[in-house]
């Protein structure tokens, strides 16, 4: 077996790509042929396996099929290029944004669970028309989700950690959140973004305000963010712990509607990502420069 060995779930290996293996969900591969393995892809949400990494010896490059990569730090081995999915999962973020937006504000979970009882409640809901939209994290997704929501009639205010064209820096978030109709957390998991959400950032939110998080669960406190509900709202994509134990009282608390971490998990998701292992495997194999780095070696 080749020395430039890529291995890669089933679903998300490219066809014809020579000197590859696929592997099942669940399936781990002899140590020999990890031994083997030049460039590797972890698998999906549901059965992340970076710990293969340290069997690895002749490992080059770990292509995440997500854009976070919290996850994958502590066990990359030292030299070893780490590259993310930009590119792959921002439009389905943006899409799910949006919709649970406006399935919160225009009652659409309630309408859902009415049906189950042929409950008429007709109630006026909330538009998006001239709606201030505080994004925080200015990457891919939060760009994305940017441009989904102008559209609509919002005001969208960009947060990043530095000031820089169209894009507001970290210190006038207190400031922009007071203001906010809605605030959308877009931020990869760091020591500055784990917890950022506490009390003093929600009691700045006004009231009947929504917090949405597609981002990681850890950025919020879960127990700050239960004490601030039902003064303010949330939509969840992603939570802390995850996944959510039946009962725990974020299912069951006022003015909350969770999705289990779907955001980028679409139709499109496969297709995109074998595009791009495609592209970075026949990068890397010719030499060149490979896109989506996030640690060099």
């Amino acid at each position: 077996m080749s020395a430039e060995l890529v291995l890669a779930p089933e679903f998300l290996l490219p066809e014809n790509l020579p000197d590859s293996l696929g592997y099942a969900p669940g399936e781990v591969p002899e140590e020999r042929m990890l031994a083997e393995v030049g460039f590797f892809v972890p698998d999906y949400i549901d059965s992340p396996n970076p710990e293969w990494m340290r069997l690895m010896p002749r490992l080059q490059v770990v292509q995440l099929p997500t854009v976070g990569f919290d996850a994958a730090l502590p066990h990359l081995p030292e030299g070893v290029t780490l590259c993310n999915a930009a590119g792959v999962h921002e439009q389905s973020t943006a899409e799910l944004t949006v919709g649970t937006i406006i399935a919160r504000w225009r009652g659409i979970d309630r309408a859902a669970r009415n049906m189950a009882d042929g409950r008429w409640d007709h109630r006026r809901g909330r538009s998006l028309q001239g709606a201030v939209v505080v994004i925080v994290g200015a990457g891919g997704v939060g760009s994305r989700i940017g441009d989904a929501l102008r559209p609509l009639g919002c005001r969208v205010e960009m947060v990043g950690r530095s000031a820089r064209k169209g894009v507001w820096g970290a210190e006038r978030l207190p400031e922009l959140i007071a203001s906010a109709d809605v605030v959308v957390l877009a931020v990869p998991l760091t020591k500055e973004t784990e917890g950022m959400v506490d009390a003093a950032f929600l009691e700045r939110m006004p009231d009947g305000s929504l917090l949405v998080n597609v981002a990681r669960g850890t950025v919020v406190i879960t127990d700050d963010l239960l004490d601030a509900l039902p003064r303010i709202e949330a939509v969840l994509d992603v939570v802390e712990p995850e996944p959510l134990p039946s009962d725990h009282p974020l299912w069951s608390a006022p003015g909350v509607l969770i999705t289990p971490h779907i955001g980028g998990d679409t139709d499109a998701f496969p297709r995109l990502a074998r595009e791009l292992i495609d592209r970075q495997v026949r990068t890397w194999r010719a030499g060149a420069a490979l896109s989506n780095v996030v640690v060099g070696p």
